[in-house]
């Protein structure tokens, strides 16, 4: 009986959930995905006679890519994020359409809170602030602008070993504000005026996150029955 209960104890231990790496941890991590952005209009506050003034700037399917370095409170995590995003754009013009680019790379914190099992599947939500340089690059405006630039975030991650995980993250990044010179006089503006737009996007991205934490050691088995 004595040699059936140690067995059982031994079996018991063997088959218990690896301690994971992440609570009190820093971590290390990287994203890619698609890219969505919303179509925006472009204000102009000097137009030619018999100009528009806000042409809509319709956007491509683009992409989208970050590195972030955080802690891990257990719960909730703290990290800086850097990132890029970049996606064609087209808009209408008087003889003809034209293209261009519009990115932003933008430098964020973010705070995320954590809610299901250690070992399993977990959930995530959380946002972030920071600052953005935002970018549109066309044969009427060629500029660039900083300014302040907020996301939203949430997701699904999965421990494949006690250090590593995976993730599905799911971001709403805006940035508003955005004000632009224009490279010359068009339809649209007069060379040196001020152009305005802002920059909305939708961004699903795969994740692989590595944790410094060492697992914590497994329970010890359950002392043997006395003889």
């Amino acid at each position: 009986m004595r040699k059936l209960a140690l067995a059982a104890a031994l079996a018991t231990s063997a088959l218990a959930t690896p301690a994971l790496a992440r609570d009190n941890s820093w971590y290390v991590g990287a994203d890619a995905g698609v890219l969505l952005v919303e179509d925006q209009d472009l204000t102009f506050d000097a137009v030619p006679p018999g100009g528009r003034a806000v042409p809509s700037i319709d956007y491509h399917k683009g992409y989208d890519f970050d590195g972030n370095i955080g802690y891990d409170f257990g719960g909730f995590r703290l990290e800086a994020e850097a990132a890029y995003k970049r996606a064609k754009i087209d808009f209408d013009r008087t003889g003809g359409g034209f293209g261009g680019a519009a990115s932003a790379l933008s430098f964020m914190l973010n705070g995320l809170l954590d809610f299901g099992p250690d070992d399993g599947l977990q959930g995530f939500v959380g946002g972030g602030v920071g600052v953005s340089r935002g970018k549109l690059a066309s044969d009427i405006v060629n500029d660039t602008d900083t300014g302040f630039a907020w996301q939203a975030i949430a997701g699904v991650r999965y421990p494949v070993s006690s250090n590593v995980d995976v993730s599905l993250k799911y971001r709403f990044f805006n940035q508003d504000d955005i004000k632009l010179i224009p490279a010359y006089q068009s339809v649209y503006g007069q060379a040196g005026s001020n152009a305005e737009t802002k920059l909305r996007t939708h961004s699903i991205l795969l994740g692989l996150t590595y944790n410094f934490g060492s697992p914590a050691e497994p329970a010890p088995p359950p002392p043997p029955p006395p003889p």
